[in-house]
């Protein structure tokens, strides 16, 4: 112990007196340990954290394969009497539910709200082994064919969120056992649930639900997924055993579906531990990220072992000499290894603050859509993450140095004079080592993010199909129990309509069944007339019920024909409608589509007649090609509840109160949701990309950053050796120019081995990354040569302001310098 104490006493005082380098290294160790640990908790509290459910490894999400259909839909959400069916049967669930969203009207609370409602199995909160803050939760007598809310029964039951209490009902404790009205229709209010409550969906863990309903189901036995489903399987029970079991269901409901359909269903299930099923394609994103930063903390560690090596090959005649006094090899390491701990343990102290500001931003800048971002949190798991990397730091820094202290010949270093000490070939070999290993990362890590930023960029400059400026977005619903028939919603819309296109500053305004770059909405198979096609044949498009102002308002071009018009609502006529140039070549190649005719391949159904052909417009996604487009008037079926699109001559904020008002006016009882500019929901969808970009441009950036001192560093060390042997040189006679030439090829042969040694680490990477590139290939030469290029040509002029530095000395005085 009290050697211990000895030798903590003196690398302390060591430190004191090299403070350059001390300082150098805490900072450098708390920048990145900070940062690594940051990327941790983030990596950790989205894939790693259990999910915050009771036995949350027991529940599976649930998922439905119709075979006929897999080579455009590999897996569907759920259909409501499939899953009744498998509710009833299955026997190696402890429970099982289902859940679908959509927005409501609450009124009765003030000013008309539209709110996110969650239709259930009354099962769901027995999955999820949720309980109530307040009252109770939903259960199964809650569901219409067990208890109250059977057809017929005024006695509808609602669970409300904390959020929905709090916002809009003034966090009242009599709330529970009181009525809300949703869509005109009372719901007795019978629990609230706690504030961490998160609903699981897909890819998200984040839904802003307001309130849960007990479901009815009301669909057939063909189509109509649009479901979430999942399940607690019981003790013991495999995921393998569980599929196995729902294929054999599944059999059962495609005998039926068939026989339905008129045509061969082939039903199965796809099963997927829920913790996969939330997190979706978040996964490898976020394990690159972590990846970049361990990259960033491995050069950072190799550029403080370069640091360290140096300092301690001036230091090997003071290693000598203790050795000769009598110290041991292991106390020599020991020293050299307390050393780098001592450092690592001040560097990690001031990471873990460093950490938590870096969270802190890290979740306030983090795209809304990133799953479990409320669970990320600094906790004991995190701590010991941060510990575990500190003392691994401590290790790699020291090995090198440490070895090379002991490993040195006593007699040889005493004997040796300050420049064959300094003059030491094994230490330029090490150093050169290091030099390659943080150059070859850094070129890897640029790499990826040379095409992360072009995938940016390709994603920025793409052409949408529509124009977002001054383009105002409004959600609109009405009150479903009132406007129940289709013929009420339609005079509401036009009178809307009417009243919006009134007020000063709107160019042009128009409904949408859903907001660009809000997903794909309906899907729906198309067949042209006169064709008859299985299933599996029929292609599908998305359906947008529109306004004739559509392309007006948002820019879309009208290639062929016209848009449609008011004065066409002929019900005994087939709808007129638009379709997306792609969709027209997929129907009739090569063929005017003008005129020409198709369905939904419902028997029976009157169909549509083309009258316009529209350019194709990327609004589902940017960053996706666009799927098959069909354009149908808001009249051929109206909904309670709509997005209104308004095109304005001024600033789009500034014309939001008056179509609030204009709502009002029309009728009170209709709620004015969400409203933003388009422009807002286009940043929203590059955020995800954008957030990505920058963190691998702020990580490349160290990286390069720190490389480059250890090129500086290690080509600073190998002209010290050999500073006496090149003035001596120019002493001679030889060109200064010559002998610079001969330092920059010794500094720059690490650099060139580190360059070849990255460019082919990034092709052996290049496709982990391909899937989250756009219009941007993985092994991009343009994109390796640049940055091959960037970093040879940084390496060389590091090397040439170290080798003019180091040759600044008079000639005549360095041969004195011995």
């Amino acid at each position: 112990m009290l050697t211990l104490t000895f030798d903590l006493r003196d690398v302390v005082r060591a430190l004191r007196r090299d403070r350059a380098y001390a300082v150098t290294a805490i900072l450098t160790l708390a920048l990145t340990i900070g940062a690594t640990t940051a990327v941790f908790s983030i990596v950790d509290g989205v894939l790693l954290k259990p999910l915050a459910y009771r036995e949350s490894g027991r529940l599976v999400a649930i998922r439905e394969i119709w075979r006929e259909l897999t080579s455009r839909f590999p897996t569907l959400e759920v259909n409501e009497r499939h899953f009744e069916h498998w509710r009833a049967n299955a026997s190696s669930f402890e429970s099982m539910a289902q859940y679908v969203s959509r927005s409501a009207n609450l009124t009765g609370r003030g000013e008309a709200a539209q709110i996110v409602v969650v239709s259930t199995s009354g099962s769901l909160f027995d999955v999820l082994g949720a309980t109530a803050a307040a009252g109770r939760t939903l259960t199964p007598n809650d569901d219409p064919e067990r208890g109250i809310g059977a057809p017929g029964s005024n006695n509808a039951v609602a669970v409300i969120t904390d959020t929905l209490w709090r916002q809009r009902l003034a966090a009242d404790p009599r709330v529970v056992g009181s009525a809300i009205v949703l869509d005109g229709k009372p719901y007795t209010v019978v629990g609230i649930l706690p504030s961490d409550f998160r609903l699981p969906y897909r890819e998200r863990l984040t839904a802003a639900v307001d309130a849960f309903i007990p479901l009815r189901v009301n669909v057939g036995w063909i189509g109509d997924h649009n479901n979430e489903a999942i399940g607690r399987l019981r003790p013991g029970v495999s995921l393998e055993k569980a599929q196995a079991e729902l294929d054999i269901l599944q059999a059962q409901v495609s005998a039926i579906a068939g026989k339905e359909a008129l045509e061969p269903v082939t039903l199965a299930a796809s099963l997927t531990p829920l913790t996969e099923h939330v997190v979706g394609t978040s996964r490898r994103g976020l394990l690159l990220l972590m990846a970049a930063i361990l990259a960033v903390l491995l050069i950072a560690c190799s550029n403080l072992a370069s640091l360290s090596l140096t300092r301690t090959i001036g230091r090997l005649r003071e290693a000598a000499i203790r050795s000769a006094l009598g110290a041991s090899r292991g106390r020599l390491i020991g020293k050299t290894m307390l050393e780098q701990f001592l450092l690592s343990l001040v560097g990690g102290s001031l990471g873990i603050w460093v950490a938590w500001m870096a969270l802190a931003a890290f979740v306030r800048t983090a795209p809304v859509d990133l799953p479990r971002v409320h669970e990320v949190a600094l906790d004991g798991r995190v701590l010991a993450f941060a510990a575990a990397v500190s003392i691994l730091t401590s290790l790699l820094v020291a090995v090198f140095p440490a070895f090379r202290t002991a490993g040195r010949d006593v007699q040889a270093a005493l004997r040796a004079t300050t420049t064959s000490v300094a003059g030491d070939r094994g230490g330029l070999r090490r150093h050169a080592m290091l030099l390659a290993f943080q150059v070859g990362l850094s070129v890897i890590l640029l790499v990826v993010t040379g095409l992360l930023t072009l995938s940016f960029v390709r994603v920025l400059t793409v052409d949408r199909g529509f124009i977002a400026e001054r383009v105002l977005a409004v959600d609109i619903a009405l009150p479903a129990t009132r406007y129940a028939d289709e013929k009420l919603r339609q005079p509401v819309y036009d009178r809307l309509l009417a009243a919006v296109h009134a007020l000063p500053g709107v160019e042009s305004a128009t409904t949408t069944s859903m907001l660009p770059l809000r997903g794909q909405g309906q899907m729906n198979f198309i067949v042209p007339e006169g064709r008859t096609l299985q299933a599996s044949e029929m292609p599908s498009a998305n359906f947008r019920f529109v306004g004739p102002q559509f392309f007006r308002t948002l820019g879309v071009t009208v290639r062929e024909g016209r848009p449609f018009r008011d004065e066409e609502r002929d019900p005994d006529r087939p709808a007129p409608v638009l379709v997306s140039g792609s969709t027209a070549e997929k129907l009739w190649p090569g063929q005017n589509p003008l005129g020409r005719r198709f369905s939904r391949g419902i028997p029976g159904e009157q169909g549509f007649e083309v009258v316009g052909v529209a350019a194709d417009a990327r609004t589902t996604m940017l960053d996706d090609a666009q799927p098959l487009m069909v354009y149908v008037p808001y009249w051929w079926r109206t909904r309670s509840s709509t997005s209104l699109l308004i095109r304005t001559k001024v600033d789009p904020v500034a014309i939001l109160g008056p179509v609030r008002r204009a709502v009002q006016q029309i009728d009170p009882e209709i709620a004015v949701g969400e409203s933003r500019p388009l422009e807002q929901l286009v940043e929203a969808s590059l955020a995800g990309r954008r957030y990505q970009t920058q963190l691998f441009v702020a990580f490349g950036l160290v990286a390069i950053f720190i490389a480059t001192v250890g090129v500086y560093a290690v080509a600073s060390y190998g002209v010290s050796r050999r500073r006496r042997e090149m003035n001596i040189r120019i002493a001679l006679g030889a060109q200064t120019s010559h002998v610079v030439g001969l330092l920059l090829r010794q500094g720059m042969a690490p650099v060139v081995a580190g360059v070849a040694a990255g460019a082919a680490g990034a092709l052996a990477v290049g496709g982990i990354v391909g899937s989250l590139l756009f219009e941007v290939r993985a092994h991009d030469p343009a994109v390796i040569a640049t940055v091959v290029g960037i970093v040879a040509l940084v390496g060389l002029a590091t090397c040439g302001i170290a080798a003019r530095r180091g040759l600044s000395l008079d000639p005549a005085a360095a041969l004195r310098d011995e």
